[in-house]
């Protein structure tokens, strides 16, 4: 019976998550209160307070479901670069940017994060926690350029943190414009040619022709 008791109320919680990523991803975070998701979800006020203190709170359990994707990309990411930095991050732009496409759940949070959000009262604690996660990726790939430039893989002028400010800005900009409007291109068969430009700003002509074409 407990275990049941569990299953339902994580079933619960799920079905509270649902609800409230579609409906920030509609209306806003700021215009959607509680009360309206749980009429939406089919509960009580008290049955999503039970689950959750606060908007805040709530915020943040979203963005707990799609942190485990980004922080697999970045392990992958860590582990192939050892091997050849280059060819790693070429992957890891690629899938990063691919992964979006084939995850309804991912694309309907971060339209919610990019483009539905305002970090003001409630939802501003949250705004540095962001800062903090891209803090984390941007020295993630510097360390990664880093040791592209170790191996010779650089171009003599590039600059790794300045690179990787680039990478990072790049990966984020189309996102946001695809998420915006995912008419302007494919992001599953366009991604190698959007991000060729920047990369072969920063890699040598003879590793950039060792990088697969659809990694």
């Amino acid at each position: 019976m407990a275990r049941r008791t569990r299953e339902e109320a994580e079933q619960t919680r799920c079905r509270i998550l649902d609800t409230a990523e579609a409906l920030f991803s509609t209306h806003g975070v700021s215009r959607t209160t509680l009360a309206t998701i749980a009429s939406a979800a089919g509960l009580t006020r008290g049955a999503v307070y039970w689950h959750f203190e606060d908007k805040l709170d709530l915020y943040r359990a979203m963005l707990g479901r799609i942190i485990p994707n980004f922080d697999t990309h970045l392990d992958e990411l860590k582990a192939g670069a050892a091997h050849n930095p280059a060819a790693a991050l070429w992957r890891f732009s690629n899938s990063l940017l691919r992964s979006v496409t084939l995850d309804a759940r991912l694309q309907r949070v971060l339209q919610v994060i990019f483009l539905r959000t305002e970090h003001v009262d409630e939802l501003a604690p949250v705004q540095n926690e962001c800062i903090a996660k891209m803090r984390e990726a941007h020295s993630t790939l510097t360390q990664i350029l880093l040791a592209a430039q170790a191996r010779g893989q650089l171009q003599p002028q590039v600059q790794p943190v300045m690179a990787a400010q680039s990478l990072q800005a790049l990966h984020d900009g189309l996102l946001r414009i695809w998420l915006a409007d995912s008419q302007r291109f494919d992001l599953a068969r366009d991604t190698p040619a959007l991000l060729s430009s920047l990369y072969a700003g920063l890699f040598k002509p003879e590793v950039l022709e060792q990088l697969p074409p659809h990694p």
